[in-house]
């Protein structure tokens, strides 16, 4: 008896491979006291997605068997399977709904009252839409905004920028939207142009349904069926901080936030990120050393000559603007001048200077002319005092290079 029950099971498993209709079947064994009978359970379609309607069919093989009534129940919360004709049932899948497998079961009341509950081979396939949401729709930076312009760049103090996080304002993300996967890149970009530092994380946010129980479900679901995202802190579909290692003064801190595109399928669409800069606020007075060129067209005095050498070595005191980092155009310097080398100071030759120097090189960043950084040139008034001569005023041109 066993053995032929198997044989006809088997047989409605090959039975239902071979169908061609779109439905998918899941034969299921009922056992009772007194007569075991097959139900077949067949779902409408192999995939659904968040608001769509499952249709379940249940036929049952044997009318006449002791089991009197055979009712569906989809494990999804929030989802009843309602009569729609006889042995037909629907149920709409709840918009929240998390991606995965639901299982159907079955309720059994038999002809002597007693109910049993079946688990079933039958599943519900949910999957996501997955339609990428417009970051700017529902991402903000706080506590400042910061700037689309790395020119325009947002200045803050150094405790200012370690405050810096990403918030994500979940309920501007469109209803039906799924998990919004995100990369979050940070980099630390010097004064001269140099990236000092990079950093990335990958997170993942979603719409929230204000129940924070079922937020940390979908999070822990979520958290299974993509595991680069694993780590993610439950707190951090809400908002993420930006951290960094090290913020050198007036350094640029640009951070840019874009759709994770290695879990998506489809194009890459370069309008759909956001990116704002901030500028670590530094000193307002800045202390380098400069090695520089001059030539002298001027000398105050011209008929106590000197042999002037062709180097200048500078300590030179820089003003910077408070907001923007630029330093004045104009400078101080004290040091050697007229010297083959920063420390050649003989007589007839090399002396020391105390000069005001007017960096035009400067002048053209700030115009948005940008040479090589490191690079110094422009006029220059210096007082210099040569050992065993004269004392004079020279004006000369020079280019430096600013360490």
């Amino acid at each position: 008896m066993l053995k032929f029950k198997l044989l006809y099971l088997a047989g409605f498993f090959i039975l239902c491979s071979f169908s061609t209709q779109a439905q998918l079947k899941y034969p299921t064994l009922i056992r009772s006291s007194l007569e075991d009978e097959i139900v077949i359970l067949s779902v409408d379609k192999p995939v659904y997605f968040p608001g769509d309607t499952v249709r379940l069919t249940v036929q049952r093989h044997d009318s006449t068997a002791s089991v009197v009534v055979v009712t569906p129940i989809l494990i999804i919360e929030g989802t009843t399977l309602k009569s729609i004709e006889h042995n037909v049932y629907s149920a709409t899948i709840p918009l929240a709904c998390a991606p995965g497998l639901y299982r159907v079961r079955l309720k059994v009341l038999d002809a002597q009252g007693r109910r049993f509950v079946y688990e079933t081979d039958c599943v519900v396939d949910v999957e996501e839409y997955q339609i990428i949401e417009q970051i700017s729709n529902y991402v903000h930076i706080e506590p400042e905004a910061g700037s689309k312009d790395i020119e325009s760049a947002v200045t803050l103090d150094r405790e200012q920028i370690q405050n810096l996080r990403v918030i994500f304002m979940r309920d501007s993300i469109h209803v039906g939207m799924g998990p919004q996967f995100v990369t979050i890149r940070t980099a630390v970009q010097l004064r001269n142009g140099a990236i000092a530092q990079t950093f990335e994380r990958r997170v993942l946010t979603f719409r929230s349904d204000k129940d924070p129980n079922r937020d940390r479900a979908m999070l822990l679901q979520y958290r299974t069926a993509y595991g680069a995202y694993a780590a993610i802190r439950s707190e951090e579909f809400t908002q993420v901080r930006i951290h960094v290692d090290s913020l050198p003064d007036w350094s640029i801190i640009k951070i840019n936030i874009e759709p994770d595109y290695t879990i998506k399928i489809g194009g890459y669409d370069r309008a759909n990120s956001y990116t704002r800069y901030f500028r670590v606020r530094g000193p307002k007075i800045e202390i380098g050393f400069s090695l520089g060129i001059p030539k002298v067209f001027f000398d105050s005095q011209a008929n106590d000559s000197l042999n002037y050498g062709n180097l200048s070595a500078m300590i030179r005191f820089y003003l910077v603007n408070g907001v923007s980092g630029n330093r004045f155009p104009v400078n101080l310097g004290i040091g050697t001048f007229g010297v083959n080398s920063p420390v050649d100071v003989n007589v007839g030759r090399g002396g020391f200077a105390l000069s005001t120097f007017l960096d035009v090189a400067e002048i053209t960043r700030l115009l948005g002319i940008d040479f090589v950084k490191k690079i110094t040139a422009g006029l220059e008034v210096a007082g210099f005092i040569p050992i065993k001569k004269r004392a004079r005023i020279l004006f000369d041109i020079q280019v430096a290079l600013a360490l």
